[in-house]
């Protein structure tokens, strides 16, 4: 037997909607939809109201109205508009990781910088010795290390982060759950994944500092996605320091390129050191 579910089912292009529904096209038809009800409305009321009803339809089942709308969306949307809804056409690499942790936000100013070159010059990463891809020094993976567990392992957490934030330590709060957070007299400010990744955070900004010039100049984003994205380079937790495992799960939308999402998890406690994406 044929229901109406299974005929909408048929009719819908999966390739569109559903979990493939691009948010910007949809965003883009809807208005060009509610335009042109409203001018039919002008003529005729009711045919505009049902005009705006069979366009509503038509993007639902279809997932835009305009024949060739993730072409027009990819070329005339402005980047900073495909970037808030993850869109965006340009590569990524590092300096652009899209890690959905808050990460130790300090002061400074914001001019743009090419995260790789600096650190390869601070000597943070250098080329993996077969491949392509980089890897920690070791110099700068020691010092990482040796100040996580300095602070997983005493009682420096709270005075360290204090110090970041320019704020008196009994001002400040953790709370460990879903997420961990962090709050100023009961006030949330930061939180991330887990406290793997906040302890993560909190020692390598220290070692960012003595390395990296003029560290202080660097703008709040800058800092931020630096000191998170290096989260991706770590192999053992930072809590337990059982070994990392890494998923990667590529999706593509209709106007833009792949974005592959990365997911570093522990194998034994289970602790999200980093959540982010590329292209």
């Amino acid at each position: 037997m044929v229901t109406p579910a299974r005929t909408i089912d048929s009719l819908r292009v999966a390739e569109y909607t559903g979990a493939n529904r691009c948010i910007p096209c949809t965003i883009v038809n809807a208005i060009i939809a509610t335009a042109t009800a409203a001018a039919i409305a002008v003529l005729w009321l009711p045919a505009g109201f049902i005009a705006l009803l069979a366009f509503a339809v038509v993007i639902y089942l279809r997932g835009y109205l305009v024949p060739g709308t993730p072409t027009l969306t990819a070329r005339y949307l402005p980047e900073r508009v495909l970037d808030r809804f993850d869109k965006s056409k340009e590569h990524a690499d590092l300096k652009t990781a899209e890690d959905d942790s808050t990460a130790l936000r300090t002061n400074g100013g914001s001019e743009p910088f090419d995260t790789e070159v600096r650190l390869r010059t601070a000597e943070i990463v250098e080329e993996e010795q077969h491949g392509d891809d980089l890897r920690l020094t070791r110099n700068f993976r020691e010092a990482w290390w040796r100040r996580i567990r300095e602070l997983r392992d005493g009682d420096e957490a709270s005075e360290r982060l204090a110090a970041v934030l320019e704020v008196s330590p009994e001002h400040l709060t953790t709370e460990s759950g879903e997420r961990f957070v962090v709050s100023f007299d009961g006030d949330p400010i930061g939180q991330w994944p887990s406290d793997a990744a906040f302890y993560a955070d909190l020692a390598v900004e220290p070692c960012l500092r003595e390395r990296i010039t003029a560290w202080g100049e660097l703008g709040d984003r800058n800092r931020t996605e630096l000191i998170a994205g290096l989260r991706a380079f770590l192999e053992a937790c930072p809590t337990c320091e059982a070994d990392l495992d890494t998923v990667e799960s590529a999706r593509r939308s209709c106007c833009s390129s792949d974005v592959v999402r990365v997911n570093v998890d522990c194998t034994v406690c289970g602790a999200r050191v980093f959540n982010g994406s590329y292209r």
